[in-house]
């Protein structure tokens, strides 16, 4: 056991004299009620602590635990960010909805949670709280977080995957199960997105720990899952039903998230780290998974399942030792989980644990828009 942490703790630290110039931080937030009931559910509003679509307290401490294991690695391990806050340090951005920002205040509570200096002695104080400033726009218009923000030809690319001949004659073989779940819900279930809506529900109650209508077993439960598994991905632009990807749909839903990293690492090489030091990012499963999908990764990271409650994901650039910079990710799925490398998962870098920057900037560049507001413009 200690000669795995042993060697853990130098992969972190880097045992060539490689320095760590820069880290961002996206994930998921937090575990929430579901969005909202289907019509035959048993559980509506006043079963729930908090109202639809809220944060709950597991999801608050799950990011709690998230921001421990940022700490754990990046404050204690290798020293990279000081312990005390400082507003030159960290940039936080977040969704303009409730859980994403309160999971975010959530993370950033253990994350600065040893922060000296930085907030009231008063015994009324929270302990060890020190508030962190989180920025946000309109959540329609923000297309660096929302992958479903407002644009005219990504509703159009999206009308035209669910169009294609094959993802056509998936669905109408699902029919049956769709009337059937239909005539249960009293939800009119003709489509993809209307199933993932119901499924949303039901996999959140069951998380839960509530028990299912008896006409929700097993086999319906899981057929739902994997209709929804088989067909996101696809529909969000990743290449399936002997279609290739849609590069244009997955720039425009990922494209800006990447944009922004790379021109941040940019930044951190012209100034040789001595910038801000740590950028976090507090958005949604699709924000994590539109990310995943213009770094060629979403398969090799996750398969066809989506990014789980708390999901984290960290993208760090290094400075080698050789004079070269390159980048590192890795990935916990959950609360629960530790950060596992998945840099080898990035799309025409090599495979390997390390990804060269320039190589990096040429595999993403197809995925970066020019200009977001024309191109959500044209049709």
């Amino acid at each position: 056991m200690f000669n795995s942490l042993f060697l853990n703790i130098l992969l972190v630290i880097g045992v060539s004299g490689d320095r760590l110039l820069h880290l961002q931080t996206l994930f998921r937030h937090g575990d929430r009620a579901p969005l909202g009931p289907y019509k035959t559910d048993p559980y509506q509003a006043d079963s729930w602590p908090v109202a639809w679509g809220e944060l709950t307290d597991d999801g608050m401490n799950q990011h709690f635990e998230q921001g421990m294991k940022i700490q754990e690695k990046y404050m204690f391990e290798n020293n990279f960010l000081p312990q005390t806050y400082k507003a030159a340090d960290i940039y936080v951005r977040s969704t303009d909805v409730d859980r994403t920002l309160m999971s975010a205040v959530s993370h950033l509570a253990s994350l600065y949670s040893d922060s000296q200096g930085t907030h009231p002695n008063s015994p009324q104080w929270p302990t060890k709280w020190s508030p962190i400033p989180v920025h946000t726009i309109s959540h329609d218009a923000d297309s660096l977080l929302n992958a479903d923000f407002e644009c005219i030809r990504m509703d159009e690319l999206e009308a035209e995957q669910v169009a294609h001949g094959d993802f056509i004659a998936y669905m109408v073989a699902q029919l049956p199960f769709l009337e059937n779940v239909s005539n249960h819900s009293g939800e009119s279930i003709t489509s993809f997105k209307g199933l993932r809506d119901f499924f949303d529900s039901i996999h959140i109650e069951k998380v839960h720990n509530m028990t299912l209508p008896s006409w929700i077993t097993n086999s319906i439960y899981n057929q739902a899952q994997t209709i929804v598994d088989t067909c996101e991905d696809f529909v969000f632009g990743s290449a399936g039903f002997n279609k290739p990807e849609n590069t244009e749909l997955l720039k425009l839903k990922g494209g800006m998230l990447l944009k922004e990293m790379i021109s941040n690492m940019d930044t951190a090489v012209g100034n040789n780290g001595t910038g801000t030091k740590l950028h976090v990012y507090s958005a949604h499963d699709t924000t994590v998974a539109a990310f995943l999908r213009v770094l060629g990764a979403k398969e090799g990271v996750l398969g066809l399942d989506q990014p789980d409650f708390a999901a984290t994901l960290t993208v760090e650039l290094w400075a080698g030792s050789d004079g070269t910079n390159y980048v590192k990710m890795w990935y916990a799925d959950n609360a629960p989980t530790n950060f596992r490398d998945v840099t080898h998962s990035i799309g025409n870098c090599g495979g390997t644990d390390k990804c060269p920057l320039d190589t990096f900037k040429t595999r993403s560049q197809p995925y970066i828009p020019d200009d977001i507001v024309k191109d959500c413009d044209k049709l």
